[in-house]
C-alpha cells in the first residue's frame, strides 16, 4: 500500500473518487455505498462493504446546496453509528485506488477497470465490516452499547429540535435504572441469556409479575421500563439487529397512570416563605438511620431492622433549602434548573435558561416575590443534592404548619393502596414545578402562556400534569363568561 501519498498530490494527478448510495435497500433498511473512480475514459463502480441507513448519508448541507461526493467527511452525518471507523474506511479506499492507479502508470501497466477492481479486493475484500453491521449483540449487550455510547457522545438524538445533541444525564440514568431492573429479573428466573426474539409477549408477562408481585414496584416504574425497552428494541431494529416486533403496541402495553401528587396553593406556598429561620442557633431534629461510630455501618435491632437516631439541621440549612424552593414555585423550572441558576440566567424582568432535561429554551417573567430572592444571593445560590433538598423541604413544610392530612393513592404491585399522610411529607422537589403550573392556571393565565414557562410540547400534556379540578375549570370558565358579557 502507499498510503503515504498525500491525498492532495492525489487529486491533482486524477479524478477524485466519489461515493454514492446503492438504491436498492437491504433487508434492514440500509443502503450500500458504492466508489464510483473515472481514469482514461474509464469508470470503476466498487462496493465499499459499507452499508449505511441513508438518513446518516447527506447529498445536501443545510443550505440545500449539493455536497461534493469526494468529501467524505460531509456526506456521512458524525450522528451515524461508528461513523468515524465509516468515515476511515471509505477515505482509505479512496487513497488505495489511486495509489494503484498511479504506480500502475509509472510502470507503464495499463490502467483498467478490471485491475483496478481486483487489486482493491486484495486489499479490502476480506476486511472485516463495522461491527454494528454484524447480529452479534444480545439485547442485553446491545442496551450496555447504548448507555456507554450516550456516555461517551457516539449516540446523539436523532429527531426534535434536540436531533444531533447528547443525551442528558437523566436520561442515560433512566436506561441503567431499566437495564439493572431486567438484570434481577434475569437473575431471579434463573435466564442465562436475552436474545432480541425473547423480547415478546411471554417476557412482557413474566417482566410484569416481577415487577410487581416480586419487586412491589409502582405502575409508574414499570411504565418507565417497558417505554425503555421499547426504545431500544426500535433501535436495534434500525442498526439491523433484530427484525421481530414482539415488543410493539398490543404486545408491550405501555401501561397508564395518574401520579397522585400534590401541589401547593399560593396561602401554602405564603406559609413557607414567611417563616423566621433567621436564628442560627436553632435546629429541628429528624430521625435518620444510625450508625456506628465512626463507621458507615448502618446499625440493626435484634429484628434485623435499622436503629434510628435523631439528627440535627440548624435552620441556616432551612433557610437555604426554603429559598430554592420558592425560587422552583414562582418559577416553574425543574430542580437542576432552579438549583444552578447564574447571573447571566437573569436579564432584566426576565429569566432565560435552557432546560438541562429536554435542552428546550423557555423565558419566564421574574415575579415581585421571587425578587428579593434573587437579590438575596446575587446569582450565586446554594448547592445542595436532590435527595438531601426533598429530605429538608418536608422539615421545613412542617415548620410552616402544613400538617393537615392528606388522602392519597398509590399502585405498588399493582395493587391501589389508600393512605392518608401529612402534606408536609409530601412535598419535594417537583412540587414547585407542579403548584406553579396550576396556581397559574387556576388564575386564568392561557395554558399556552403558561406551557411557555414550563416548556410543555402540548396542551393535553400539560392539562395532565397541573392539579385542578373539574370546580377550578369551572370557576374559571364562569369567569371567562362575565368578562365577555356572555
Amino acid at each position: 500500500m502507499y498510503i503515504c501519498m498525500t491525498y492532495t498530490l492525489l487529486h491533482t494527478v486524477m479524478a477524485l473518487p466519489k461515493f454514492y448510495l446503492e438504491p436498492r435497500k437491504t433487508s434492514n433498511g440500509k443502503q450500500p455505498i458504492n466508489m464510483f473512480f473515472s481514469i482514461y475514459g474509464q469508470r470503476l463502480q466498487y462496493y465499499t462493504g459499507v452499508r449505511i441507513d441513508p438518513k446518516f448519508y447527506k447529498e445536501s448541507d443545510s443550505k440545500g446546496n449539493p455536497i461534493d461526493r469526494s468529501d467524505i467527511n460531509k456526506l456521512i452525518s458524525e450522528a451515524a453509528p461508528y461513523s468515524t471507523q465509516i468515515r476511515a474506511n471509505l477515505k482509505q479506499i479512496a487513497i488505495d485506488v489511486q495509489n494503484i492507479a498511479n504506480k500502475a502508470k509509472a510502470n507503464q501497466v495499463p490502467v483498467t477497470k478490471e485491475m483496478l477492481k481486483a487489486e482493491l479486493d486484495k486489499i479490502h475484500k476480506h476486511k472485516e465490516e463495522p461491527a454494528e453491521t454484524k447480529e452479534t449483540f444480545t439485547f442485553m449487550s446491545f442496551f450496555e452499547k447504548v448507555i456507554n455510547d450516550s456516555k461517551s457522545g457516539i449516540r446523539v438524538m436523532q429527531k426534535g429540535k434536540a436531533a444531533g445533541q447528547r443525551y442528558s444525564h437523566n436520561a442515560i440514568k433512566n436506561y441503567g435504572t431499566t437495564l439493572s431492573a431486567v438484570k434481577r429479573f434475569l437473575l431471579n428466573r434463573k435466564i442465562k441469556t436475552l436474545q432480541f426474539d425473547d423480547i415478546n409477549k411471554a417476557f412482557y408477562e413474566n417482566f410484569k409479575l416481577f415487577c410487581y408481585n416480586d419487586e412491589q414496584k409502582e405502575v409508574s416504574t414499570f411504565a418507565g421500563y417497558i417505554k425503555d425497552i421499547k426504545s431500544i428494541m426500535n433501535e436495534a431494529k434500525e442498526h439491523g439487529l433484530q427484525s421481530s416486533d414482539g415488543h410493539k403496541a398490543g404486545t408491550f402495553v405501555l401501561p397508564s397512570y395518574e401520579a397522585d401528587t400534590i401541589y401547593l396553593n399560593d396561602d401554602q406556598i405564603a406559609a413557607i416563605a414567611n417563616i423566621d429561620l433567621s436564628d442560627s442557633d436553632k435546629f429541628i431534629t429528624h430521625k435518620v438511620p444510625a450508625r456506628a461510630p465512626g463507621r458507615k455501618d448502618f446499625i440493626y435491632d435484634k429484628k434485623g431492622e435499622r436503629v434510628l437516631a435523631d439528627e440535627k439541621i440548624f435552620y441556616p440549612v432551612l433557610d437555604k433549602v426554603r429559598d430554592l424552593f420558592l425560587i422552583g414555585a414562582y418559577t416553574g423550572l425543574r430542580f437542576g434548573n432552579f438549583t444552578t441558576l447564574k447571573a447571566k440566567d437573569i436579564q432584566g424582568a426576565f429569566i432565560k435558561v435552557k432546560q438541562i432535561k429536554t435542552g428546550t429554551p423557555v423565558t419566564i417573567p421574574i415575579m415581585q416575590k421571587l425578587k428579593p430572592v434573587l437579590e438575596k444571593y446575587q446569582g450565586d445560590l446554594p448547592s445542595i443534592t436532590n435527595q438531601k433538598f426533598n429530605t429538608y423541604i418536608k422539615l421545613v413544610a412542617r415548620l410552616a404548619g402544613l400538617t393537615d392530612l392528606v388522602e392519597t393513592k398509590s399502585y405498588k404491585g399493582n395493587v391501589q393502596t389508600v393512605e392518608q399522610q401529612p402534606l408536609y411529607s409530601l412535598i419535594s422537589s417537583h412540587t414547585c414545578r407542579r403548584s406553579y403550573a396550576t396556581n397559574m392556571f387556576r388564575k386564568g393565565v392561557p395554558s399556552m402562556l403558561i406551557m411557555s414557562a414550563t416548556g410543555h410540547a402540548t396542551e393535553s400534556s400539560f392539562l395532565k400534569y397541573i392539579r385542578a379540578t373539574n370546580e377550578d375549570k369551572a370557576m374559571l370558565m364562569a369567569e371567562t363568561l362575565a368578562k365577555l358579557g356572555l
